[in-house]
């Protein structure tokens, strides 16, 4: 069986408000429970490296053995095996992994078992949980309301647990969706894509949050249509993105490595809009939100580095540190990730590509029928446009103005990203000299930027502060440093040759292919 389900983590101050509405839907209808709950996994966390839980559940009198296998940590939809075993004793049953054995997702624990030399499962932490359920009826279909309250459990660790699950039953699968964006606009809930196990595993490892998404590898077929690229590409930026924002947004904090990778998950984002060109204008707006959040990330950004790369330089050369102070009125990460529109956004965007998943031939609105296009053949020769243009820069730096040089950063990093997108379908000798090389550069370009930026901040306080005017003046000469090092390595670029080889890029085969924009 199939789940489509999304999590929602409800804050302290909406958990009375949203009960009384479960209860007050169809108080006669609504379903109290307790759900005592043991998961487990090998020493070296097998099944949770695949996307997999296993546990034992008591549902009032009865026991559940559930094995559940998700496609990624950013997917709705999981295959889930319930087995419902027939003693009602209160003693723990013994768990027994042949009942999922008529189950695809329990042959694959089997396999992946076999292939662990000798790890055993074990016992890694459990949940005890008092569940209110509630089945609504949406435009879409109907989905499951359950608000589950209570404790993650591991030796002499501890977490709460106040999240509202909503689950598919009959109808379109979107109408989870729907449900959810009501939960958003009422009661400032957010999307969390860490399941229980994630956060058990957690708890169990003495960590305070997951560790930072980072990018994906992206696999395409030679032979593959747009449609299977765009459902690629978008689906391991949302992935980036949301993982890092579920725990950006969680009550146990984040490190300013979360914040950086989602800034990265949003520029390859935008990047994928500049590839696809006017193949997404009817999600066109996406860029713009895109941009905005990265920006708004970026102001806390600066700061960080300041203070994890700049200071340090400056404590080395006796400097007098003056400590920027942050703007008035700046909203910290956590605060704009739980922001009602960026939360509606992402359930857009979750729609979006579900739909895609749904039924990849069907675009209304599209200009032409994706399937039939070749993405190697359209996608290939707008990189080599972009590569064209970074390379007419690069040879020109020291002429460049500031702005220019910003701009040439920022092509660069569209360029690399672009690159990683397609990279299964270009020549990997090729392919791993030209990325080292654009690594240099991109290095070389951010050093030059954030000591650019930190002189403007430190140039703008010294007005008040004199003791500022050391540090401009060092930043103004690691500037002129760091441009000299920025030509060098975007010598090396501009002689590079491009990963991909001519007769890869035919004409293209529609004018849309010629709108994709290269500004």
């Amino acid at each position: 069986m199939t789940e489509i389900e999304i999590k929602l983590q409800v804050p302290a101050s909406a958990r009375a408000a949203l009960a009384h509405e479960l209860k007050a839907r169809s108080p006669e209808n609504l379903r109290r429970q307790r759900l005592q709950a043991v998961y487990f996994d090998t020493a070296s966390r097998l099944l949770a490296a695949e996307s997999m839980a296993l546990r034992l559940r008591r549902e009032g009198r009865n026991w559940v053995q559930t094995l559940k296998a998700g496609k990624g940590n950013d997917s709705l939809s999981r295959e889930e095996d319930n087995i419902r075993l027939p003693d009602r004793s209160a003693a723990e049953p013994a768990l027994d992994l042949n009942r999922h054995l008529r189950s695809p997702a329990g042959r694959r624990l089997q396999l992946l078992l076999q292939r662990a030399q000798g790890e055993s499962l074990q016992r890694r932490f459990a949940t005890d949980v008092r569940r209110q359920s509630q089945i609504q009826r949406t435009r879409r279909g109907f989905v499951e309301l359950s608000l589950d309250e209570g404790l993650i459990q591991s030796e002499d660790r501890q977490m709460t647990l106040r999240e509202l699950e909503i689950e598919a039953i009959k109808g379109s699968p979107l109408a989870v969706l729907e449900a959810a964006a009501g939960y958003v606009k009422r009661y400032q809930v957010w999307i969390d894509l860490r399941t229980k196990a994630q956060r058990g595993h957690m708890l169990a490892e003495g960590r305070l949050f997951a560790s930072p998404a980072k990018a994906g590898a992206i696999e395409l077929l030679h032979d593959a249509n747009l449609d299977e690229a765009l459902l690629a590409i978008f689906s391991d930026c949302r992935r980036q993105v949301m993982q890092n924002a579920s725990q950006i947004a969680a009550e146990e904090g984040h490190g300013p490595e979360h914040v950086h990778q989602i800034r990265v998950g949003l520029r390859r984002l935008r990047t994928a809009f500049k590839l696809f060109g006017e193949r997404l204008h009817a999600i066109s707006h996406w860029d713009a939100q895109a941009r905005t959040l990265a920006g708004e990330l970026g102001a806390s950004r600066d700061r960080d580095v300041l203070a994890e790369t700049l200071w340090p330089r400056l404590r080395d050369i006796e400097a007098p540190l003056i400590e920027i102070p942050s703007p008035t009125g700046l909203q910290t990460p956590r605060e704009l990730i739980r922001d009602k529109q960026c939360q509606l956004w992402f359930l857009e965007w979750l729609e979006h590509d579900l739909k895609l998943e749904l039924d990849r031939h069907t675009r209304p609105g599209s200009p032409e029928t994706w399937s039939a296009v070749s993405a190697q053949t359209v996608l290939l020769e707008v990189l080599q446009r972009w590569y064209r243009k970074c390379k007419k820069m690069s040879a020109h730096f020291s002429q460049l103005s500031v702005d220019e040089r910003h701009d040439l950063r920022k092509r660069m990093k569209r360029l690399r990203y672009g690159v990683e997108f397609l990279r299964s379908l270009l020549q990997e000798k090729r392919l791993e000299q030209f990325l080292q090389v654009m690594a240099a550069a991109q290095d070389a370009l951010g050093e030059y930027n954030d000591l650019h930026v930190a002189h403007a901040l430190y140039k703008e306080y010294s007005a008040s502060n004199p003791q500022a005017w050391f540090a401009v003046g060092w930043l103004a000469a690691q500037s002129d440093y760091a441009a000299e090092r920025c030509i060098k390595v975007l010598d090396t670029f501009s002689k590079t040759p491009a990963p991909w080889r001519k007769r890869d890029l035919p004409q293209p085969l529609c004018a849309a292919a010629q709108d994709a924009s290269d500004s």
